[in-house]
């Protein structure tokens, strides 16, 4: 990579060795698969998990999620009269809603 291109973009590597370096050890990282083995039926399956407490912490402290997350219940409609509702997200399912209820309930 010539200099002037480096300068124009700023970059703060000149290789792609250094650029690996930024990757592994200046991003954020993400939580660690865990592997598992699983047995069903006598044949037995690796199976890789993450911590999902650890992923949710990962998404919600990433400013750069914060468009995509839902953090209230939303009604959403299939028609004018709002009488077919329409269920795509974990935001706008029943369980949700009742949540927010028993939370708002059991706050008093």
């Amino acid at each position: 990579m010539t200099m002037q291109i480096r300068e124009a973009l700023n970059l703060s590597y000149k290789n792609t060795e250094e650029l690996n370096n930024v990757i592994d050890n200046q991003l954020p990282s993400r939580p660690r698969f865990k592997q598992h083995e699983v047995v069903v039926a006598g044949e037995a399956f690796e199976l890789y998990v993450r911590d999902i407490v650890e992923c949710l912490k990962a998404l919600w402290g990433d400013p750069e999620f914060a468009t995509y997350l839902s953090f209230q219940p939303e009604r959403h409609y299939a028609d004018a009269d709002h009488t077919v509702c329409m269920y795509h997200d974990m935001h706008t399912g029943k369980w949700w809603w009742a949540m927010q209820v028993n939370k708002f309930i059991g706050s008093y």
